[in-house]
């Protein structure tokens, strides 16, 4: 990821109220949770296409850590409120 990148999704985070941000947050993690990759090698694609995944899917992740350090320097637990939000059902 870039740094104009970087700086261009901070600003986005900058508008959002703290439960926009939370919601966002969690989308950006789930989003990056689990591969493709494997399941391409077996399939036998191109190794350009498997390259290209790999590296979309570790940009995935790098947002994802963006939100959360965001969620977190604002005191924001993800995962707290998740589990109460599971607790409560």
């Amino acid at each position: 990821m870039t740094k104009k990148e970087r700086l261009a999704i901070l600003e986005k985070i900058a508008y959002m109220n703290d439960e926009e941000l939370e919601k966002q947050a969690m989308d950006k993690i789930f989003d990056c949770l689990g591969s493709q990759v494997d399941d391409m090698y077996e399939l036998g694609y191109d190794m350009v296409d498997i390259i290209e995944r790999e590296k979309y899917e570790r940009y995935l992740c790098e947002v994802a850590d963006i939100y959360g350090q965001v969620a977190e320097k604002r005191g924001i637990n993800l995962w707290e409120r998740e589990g109460d939000d599971n607790a409560k059902e």
